[in-house]
């Protein structure tokens, strides 16, 4: 049991860190790129920096 829990966090966690990596890499962010490869933290501040950063994508989108 204990190991099916490290593996769900594991991937979890791959899968978070792949997502905020790309998007930074997409915007040239090289700063968030390195801290997200460096610290594993659950994938909170991966989701919290792609909610942030979508939303200003978002906004952007819709300016003419």
């Amino acid at each position: 049991m204990l190991i099916a829990l490290i593996i769900v966090l594991s991937l979890w966690e791959v899968y978070w860190t792949y997502q905020a990596c790309w998007l930074a890499s997409q915007r040239e962010e090289k700063k968030w790129f390195l801290f997200f490869l460096v610290f594993n933290l659950l994938g909170i501040p991966e989701i919290l920096y792609l909610r942030k950063r979508t939303k200003v994508l978002s906004s952007e989108t819709l300016l003419p």
